[in-house]
C-alpha cells in the first residue's frame, strides 16, 4: 500500500523556492495523477463535462495532503471556500471514500454565477474607467449564470457521493451571515479559491486563517504569480500578493505545486 502522507513529507523536505524545484514538483504530481486510476478517472470526467479548472497535478497533491493531515489529526475536517462545479470537494470525499478517512467536508459557494455585463462597449468603458472593474476582469471574476448547486449535486453523484454529507454554507466568503455561521468552527485544511482580486483573496485570507488548526493546511489557489518555474500557469498578481498576509498570521510555506500554494499552521 502506498503511504501517501511519507511522500508528502519528502517532497517537503526536498523543496525549495526555485525553478528546477517547481517545475520538478508539479512534473511529479502531474505523473502521479496519471499513474493511479482513481485520479486519473476522476480528473478525467471534469475535463469531458468541462467541471473545473485547474491542473491534474493537484489531484496527486490532494491525495497526498489529505493523508498527511489525517495521519496528523485523524478525523479531518476541510472547508473549501469557492466549489464552482465541485471538482475539489467532489475528489476530497471521493478519497475520503476509497481510503477509509474520516472526512467531514464543508462548502462555501453561492452556488450562482456572476456573469459579464452582456453589452460589449459597456464593458470596454468600464474596463478603462473603473479599476475594480478591470481587476476583476484581469483576475477571471467573472462566471456565467447556471444551475451550479443541481450541476454539483450531478457531480456527486457521478462519483456514488451523497452531496447531503457536504455542509454547504450557501453565500460569498465575505457576506456576515456566512462569517457568522462559521466563526466557532476549526479546520485542519482550509482551501481558498474564492474572489480573486486583491480585495477577495486578503479578506479570505484574514478571516479564515485563524480557523486553520495548528499543524493544519491552508492552500491558496491561482497563487504562484511571484514564483520561479517555467512548466505551470501562475495564476494572478492580486491572489500571490494575498499570500503575503499568511507568514504573520503564523504559516510557512512549505511547497507549491502549480498555482497552489501550501502554508502549514505553526
Amino acid at each position: 500500500m502506498i503511504d501517501h502522507a511519507a511522500l508528502f513529507q519528502q517532497q517537503i523536505l526536498r523543496y525549495q523556492n526555485t525553478a528546477e524545484s517547481n517545475d520538478r514538483v508539479f512534473a511529479a504530481y502531474s505523473i502521479a495523477t496519471a499513474a493511479d486510476p482513481l485520479l486519473a478517472s476522476h480528473r478525467a470526467h471534469i475535463d469531458q463535462h468541462k467541471l473545473g479548472f485547474g491542473d491534474p497535478a493537484f489531484h496527486a497533491m490532494w491525495q497526498q495532503l489529505l493523508a498527511a493531515a489525517h495521519a496528523r489529526f485523524g478525523p479531518v475536517t476541510a472547508l473549501e471556500i469557492g466549489v464552482f462545479k465541485g471538482q475539489v470537494v467532489s475528489l476530497w470525499s471521493l478519497l475520503a471514500k476509497t481510503h477509509g478517512w474520516p472526512l467531514r467536508v464543508h462548502g462555501i459557494t453561492p452556488f450562482e454565477g456572476q456573469p459579464l455585463p452582456g453589452v460589449k462597449w459597456w464593458r470596454s468603458v468600464q474596463a478603462r474607467l473603473n479599476p475594480w472593474f478591470r481587476e476583476r476582469l484581469t483576475s477571471g471574476d467573472f462566471y456565467p449564470e447556471d444551475d451550479y448547486a443541481k450541476i454539483v449535486r450531478r457531480h456527486f453523484e457521478h462519483h456514488g457521493l451523497a452531496f447531503d454529507d457536504v455542509r454547504w454554507v450557501r453565500g460569498y466568503s465575505t457576506d456576515p451571515a456566512v462569517l457568522a455561521a462559521v466563526r466557532n468552527d476549526r479546520f485542519h485544511v482550509i482551501y481558498i479559491d474564492g474572489g480573486h482580486t486583491y480585495a477577495a483573496a486578503s479578506a479570505d485570507v484574514t478571516n479564515f486563517a485563524p480557523s486553520v488548526e495548528r499543524g493544519g493546511f491552508l492552500v491558496m489557489d491561482d497563487a504562484s504569480y511571484d514564483l520561479p518555474g517555467t512548466a505551470f500557469w501562475k495564476g494572478y498578481e492580486s491572489v500571490a500578493r494575498a499570500c503575503h498576509l499568511l507568514p504573520p498570521l503564523g504559516f510557512k510555506n512549505i511547497l507549491n505545486v502549480g498555482h497552489n500554494r501550501i502554508f502549514e499552521k505553526l
